[in-house]
């Protein structure tokens, strides 16, 4: 973990949290008060100030890198979004509260309303795909963790102690690009077709959440984190709906949004107002913490390597794994 621990030393010396917009601010504030709220029970490299830090400078990464590119830009920008009427329906066709399962058939349905997913939106889609990446990731770690002290050779234990690390590099990378996504979806402009009325977006997520919000006032917002056995595999419809519930929390949000900034809320920094954005970090931040969670936990569900063996095959000694398991010599 050197160059994350490099990563993290810059981050932790030069910049400070609250340093720019919510592009940086905001989703600093919820990378940063997810991790520290982490239980104890998932693995240390997850928990420690480095991986705080790295976390938390990947979070902006979705936003550094757009202008890449045309192709990058339409295909990858409207993952950071999804444009809902006031009748809580996408296009018109679609609830939060019954997301299909997949982007295909997200796909399909819009087309019926003659929209598309580039057009209105695709959040729901960014946070599950980003999940499932990360579900993977913890049981791959968990499968080199066990095989780097029970593999039959030194030469597989060393390999797999490599691979290990390798991989808590990836995991702390894949969790601070996707909590982009999750932060994205706190915020109410995110997931309204009112996304800036009025020229209100920018200043509601920039200048204001930069002054005006705290880890601290975040922090006191986040409730238990208590911790729980591993469970039965979350279905895909399961997921999406856990997505859908959280994305129609932050859509109810929007008529108090712009209620607070018709009175000049945002403006004077009203003690509504700064309370209004401190609750929709705090929302992102917890979301976040508690997917993390689920993720590990439905990992020990996984398979890993080719052709696929049970993770609760390997670590249950069940099934003697070889680097040539996982694409090794």
């Amino acid at each position: 973990m050197k160059r994350l621990s490099a990563i993290a030393a810059f981050v932790l010396a030069v910049v400070p949290l609250p340093a720019f917009a919510w592009g940086t601010t905001g989703h600093h504030l919820v990378n940063r008060v997810a991790r520290e709220w982490l239980p104890t029970y998932l693995p240390g490299f997850v928990r420690t100030p480095e991986a705080t830090a790295a976390v938390v400078s990947f979070g902006t990464e979705m936003d550094r890198l757009k202008g890449a590119g045309d192709s990058w830009d339409r295909d990858l920008d409207p993952g950071h979004y999804v444009d809902v009427g006031d009748d809580g329906l996408i296009a018109g066709a679609i609830h939060l509260d019954a997301l299909p399962e997949t982007m295909d058939s997200y796909d399909k349905m819009l087309r019926t309303a003659d929209t598309s997913p580039y057009r209105i939106g695709y959040l729901p889609y960014t946070i599950a795909d980003g999940w499932e990446q990360l579900r993977k990731d913890f049981a791959y770690w968990q499968a080199f963790n066990y095989l780097a002290t029970h593999a039959a050779t030194p030469k597989a234990r060393a390999a797999f102690a490599n691979e290990r690390a390798l991989r808590e590099d990836l995991t702390l990378h894949d969790i601070g690009v996707w909590a982009h996504f999750v932060g994205d979806g706190s915020q109410p402009l995110h997931v309204t077709v009112h996304y800036n009325d009025g020229g209100m977006h920018e200043p509601f997520e920039g200048a204001f959440v930069r002054d005006h919000v705290t880890a601290e006032g975040v922090s006191q917002l986040m409730g238990p984190n208590e911790q729980r056995p591993p469970r039965e595999l979350v279905s895909q419809s399961e997921l999406m709906k856990t997505i859908g519930t959280y994305l129609v929390a932050t859509n109810s949000q929007v008529p108090k949004l712009y209620a607070i900034a018709k009175t000049g809320g945002f403006k004077e920094a009203t003690p509504e107002a700064i309370a209004f954005a401190t609750a929709r970090v705090a929302d992102g931040a917890r979301e976040l913490r508690d997917l993390i969670m689920l993720a590990y936990d439905n990992s020990a569900y996984e398979s890993v390597g080719y052709p696929e063996i049970a993770l609760a095959d390997i670590l249950s000694g069940k099934v003697q794994a070889l680097p040539q398991n996982f694409g090794g010599d």
